[in-house]
């Protein structure tokens, strides 16, 4: 270990522990090139900014999720504990504001 292959320009795409690719190059382990890939592939900040958009996205699939169950009347909406009906109640009321504006916007559009 490890194997790397490269692009084009040279740079180190991806390590692997046995030799899969005939171009596939191996390196000590300790080379300083496997060090920097490593260290910019998985920076605290790339890890850090990954997690936030799938926060934002979970968000969104928990609303329709809870949207949907009370579709099917699975639950009611009162049996949400206050706190969470008041977080879904402001995200809800901000994505009506925000499509009213995106209409908006949309209708003066025409205008020019």
């Amino acid at each position: 270990m490890p194997y790397v292959t490269r692009n084009n320009k040279g740079e180190i795409v991806t390590i692997h522990q046995n030799k899969n690719d005939e171009n596939a190059q191996w390196l000590e382990q300790n080379d300083s090139e496997i060090t920097v890939f490593i260290n910019n592939t998985v920076s605290p900040n790339k890890v850090k900014k990954a997690l936030t958009g799938s926060d934002n996205e979970m968000a969104r699939v928990i609303e329709d999720l809870v949207d949907l169950l009370m579709e099917k009347q699975i639950f009611v909406y009162t049996e949400l504990p206050e706190a969470v009906q008041a977080k879904l109640n402001v995200r809800k009321q901000l994505r009506q504001d925000m499509s009213s504006l995106e209409n908006l916007i949309d209708e003066d559009d025409a205008i020019f």
